[in-house]
């Protein structure tokens, strides 16, 4: 009985496994080609987990809440399960074309557990999770105001989860906040009788400001050049018009550049994650319990010039080859990092809920029994990390950081702590 009732498993997640060929699993399985299993059992939970429900609340019973801000860093040791192992991008990895190419042998990663981020990075890609970007992409950058923590500017999908993979303005948004970008070198447009070299006419970057390519090609073209001449134009007007699309001229430049370079941020350069999360009572069931609304992966970025006491984000810091990189346009090439002073920014936002249901089907790691291993969802619903608050609600809307400096940060958060805790005993004090 015991031998049929194993055989009907191993048919079912066998099965399972050759019909979702086309569709990448959603963990790291330890079921191998030629019939191999690397261990004793098959992990036959990892792809059908879902997660457990938050207790529901009643408005009638949410009697008091505090919002906060924490970093969870990755400096500290309790919070290494969370960080490790690291991945790796291949310098010829490029964005993937298909689901199938998610995996590819481009991408290393371990064998059988990942990183938040690994996980984070290919459930983006796959289109499980929606990404909401730090800032308003219209605004100057000058001017920007980092308030993406409410869900305020969303990379729109339009036909679904494989957006990244159909959508070419949709994976440009995407790969803008999980990769480093380079422009491109400027592309010369030559038309035989009427243009000369682009970045050479003061008057065309001038005139392309906020027009289409139709009314941007007519004007470079000479209307009184017999167009039925085969040598008028030296290029394909189909291979420019996809080449102005992708360009800075959208942004009113009216450069005209190849692709630039690309490198994915790797599980390396995530140096924290930032939570926001409500703490609060909750009096039917007479507990303070804490829920985690959104998280932030962070990494380095390059300075640029302050602007108002405030530092601005530059270019992304990544590994290449295990060296910290940026794309320096002067250069136009990736440079390594040495004295170029950095700043630690979130790089987007993830509602929590949607990560939840893509984690639990990813194990952290055990140091106790390589047989109990928790999901990264048991991880953060246990508590087991330690995160330093940096911002809590008050009718400044600022972070601990602005009135308070070095150690005495560090005071105030606890302070906090302290006064939420102290907010609960009170509770219970006739």
């Amino acid at each position: 009985m015991k031998s049929t009732s194993l055989t009907i498993v191993l048919v079912l997640v066998f099965g399972a496994l050759a019909h979702g060929q086309n569709v990448p699993p959603r963990g790291p399985y330890n079921t191998l080609e030629g019939g191999i299993t690397d261990g004793v059992v098959i992990k036959d939970e990892v792809p059908i987990r879902s997660a457990v429900p938050y207790e529901h609340v009643r408005l009638a019973d949410y009697v008091w809440s505090k919002r906060v801000f924490s970093r969870i860093d990755a400096r500290e040791k309790l919070n290494h399960e969370i960080f490790f192992p690291f991945d790796e991008f291949d310098s010829q990895f490029k964005p993937p074309a298909s689901e199938s190419d998610v995996d590819g042998p481009l991408w290393i990663k371990h064998q059988e557990r990942w990183s938040l981020w690994t996980v984070i990075l290919r459930h983006v890609m796959l289109g499980d999770l929606p990404v909401y970007m730090v800032s308003n992409p219209d605004y100057n950058p000058a001017q920007v105001v980092e308030d993406g923590y409410q869900f305020k500017y969303p990379i729109e999908r339009i036909s679904g989860s494989e957006d990244y993979f159909l959508n070419e303005d949709y994976q440009s948004s995407i790969n803008g906040v999980i990769a480093a970008l380079g422009q491109g070198p400027v592309f010369e447009v030559n038309i035989d009788g009427s243009l000369e070299k682009l970045q050479n006419d003061p008057e065309i970057t001038q005139s392309s400001q906020g027009q289409t390519f139709e009314v941007w090609f007519d004007s470079i073209v000479d209307l009184s050049f017999d167009p039925t001449r085969s040598d008028m134009l030296t290029f394909d007007r189909a291979d420019l018009e996809i080449r102005w699309n992708k360009s800075v001229a959208n942004g009113g430049s009216g450069l005209i550049r190849d692709d630039g370079p690309i490198s994915f941020q790797s599980s390396e350069g995530i140096t924290a994650y930032n939570i926001k999360e409500d703490w609060f009572f909750d009096k039917e069931r007479s507990v303070l319990d804490k829920r985690i609304i959104a998280i932030a992966p962070v990494c380095k970025y390059t300075k640029t010039e302050p602007k108002q006491h405030k530092e601005l984000r530059g270019n992304m810091v990544v590994f290449r080859d295990g060296i910290e990189s940026f794309y320096s346009q002067e250069m136009s090439e990736f440079s390594p990092l040495e004295n170029e002073p950095t700043i630690q920014l979130e790089m987007f936002w993830l509602y929590f809920p949607d990560l939840r249901n893509v984690m639990v089907n990813y194990y952290t790691y055990n140091d106790r029994s390589d047989a109990q291993w928790m999901s990264f969802d048991d991880l953060f619903w246990k508590r087991k990390f330690n995160a330093q608050i940096y911002r809590t609600s008050d009718k400044f809307d600022r972070e601990i950081e602005d009135y308070r400096f070095g150690v005495d940060a560090l005071y105030e958060a606890e302070k906090i702590k302290g006064e939420i805790r102290k907010w609960e005993h009170d509770v219970w004090n006739y």
